[in-house]
């Protein structure tokens, strides 16, 4: 595997993509991985679903997008009752009187350049109809039989569950049209709780600003990415085991993966997809997602990015530490800083990598404060 390669030249558009990116992912608690699927997202020109409980900060991730790109949002809470007016506007009544049959889409769907859409699996059949042209060819027909583009830029959908076997094939186009699909769990981690707990404002303050040519510049720079022969060969074999594991994503899928592996490897500031940045593959390459989100993940883990994968199984050794040890007592908090000093020299021996330079700093900071606790329970 070839080792992480910034880029020669300094990209301006992908310097403000870094910068937020960063802004975002310290101030949003435990949504990093979150944050790096919008932003991947908004550069391949696809959509998100985030599936967890509420009160996840899923929104929030969204109007802090939104407020660095500017634009207009438009956001529905869908029912078993909603109409298809309350997504795409109401019949003009003027035009009823011409005998024109058109709808007002002033604030609706079919305006907006971001859209967030919370239980977008409880909508009826009309309304899922209608989303799904606007979702996939970012075009609308108001009624008057032109077919217009819309500004949609991003769509992120939200669910507190996965669409039941029961309901899934009528609402299967609708979840394929969700490039990038990820579950989203609570704050898991001790200092993510207290971070939550004490520091009463989580919105994200950006520093920056970005206009839509900035986005459609750094989307043409994505989409011309070169793919390494190894990143290549790593994804063909990926797609073979994945077939002998019963997990087989339809062609579109596959081919849209190619473009958000693209987006994912500019966001990382490299010239040239490595096999490292098929990471973000695993939200793409299934279908059911019961079972086979984990199996991808495991693949692509084992064939792409080794590394990686024991960077997080390491990350998850060390929140089991220090979830398991009270820091006023002292032989605990010894018996856990050891610990945590073995995991560093772990890291330490891995070929490195930006994920594997921010697991390090992540680490030596909670070995410093649980010093630090260990010292004032004295």
């Amino acid at each position: 595997m070839k080792p992480y390669r910034p880029p020669s030249e300094p990209h301006p558009v992908r310097e403000k993509f870094a910068q937020a990116r960063k802004e975002l992912s310290s101030s949003l608690i435990e949504r990093d991985e979150e944050v790096d699927l919008v932003l991947t997202a908004l550069l391949a020109n696809e959509h998100v679903l985030l599936v967890g409980p509420p009160g996840c900060g899923k929104s929030l991730l969204l109007d802090s997008v939104l407020s660095w790109t500017g634009g207009t949002k438009f956001a529905i809470l869908l029912t078993k009752f909603s109409v298809p007016e309350e997504l795409v506007g109401p019949v003009s009544l003027t035009g009823l009187k011409e005998d024109r049959y058109v709808r007002v889409t002033a604030g609706k769907l079919p305006e907006a350049d971001f859209a967030f859409i919370d239980e977008c699996f409880k909508g009826s059949s009309a309304i899922l109809n209608v989303m799904l042209k606007i979702l996939n060819e970012r075009t609308f027909d108001v009624g008057d039989g032109i077919v217009r583009k819309v500004p949609l830029k991003l769509c992120l959908g939200a669910s507190n569950e996965w669409p039941s076997p029961e309901t899934g094939k009528e609402l299967s186009a609708l979840f394929d049209r969700f490039l990038l699909r990820r579950a989203v769990s609570p704050i898991r981690s001790q200092p993510g709780r207290q971070r939550l707990l004490w520091t009463r404002d989580h919105t994200p303050k950006l520093s920056t600003t970005i206009s839509p040519i900035e986005v459609e510049d750094a989307r043409r720079a994505a989409a011309t990415l070169t793919w390494s022969k190894e990143a290549k060969e790593s994804l063909e074999v990926i797609l073979k085991e994945l077939s002998r594991e019963g997990v087989q994503p339809g062609d579109r899928r596959q081919f849209k993966s190619v473009t958000a592996v693209q987006a994912f490897a500019f966001l990382n500031g490299a010239d040239e997809v490595l096999p490292e940045h098929l990471e973000v593959a695993q939200h793409c390459l299934w279908d059911d997602p019961q079972e086979q989100p984990q199996k991808v993940s495991q693949v692509i883990a084992k064939i792409a990015n080794p590394t990686g994968m024991r960077v997080t199984q390491l990350l998850l050794e060390v929140e089991s530490v220090l979830g398991a040890t009270d820091v006023r007592n002292l032989a605990e908090a010894a018996k856990a800083a050891a610990k945590l000093g073995e995991i560093d020299r772990q890291l330490s021996s891995m070929p490195g990598n930006g994920r594997l330079e921010k697991a390090r700093v992540y680490l030596k900071d909670q070995l410093k404060k649980l010093k630090l606790a260990s010292i004032e329970a004295i």
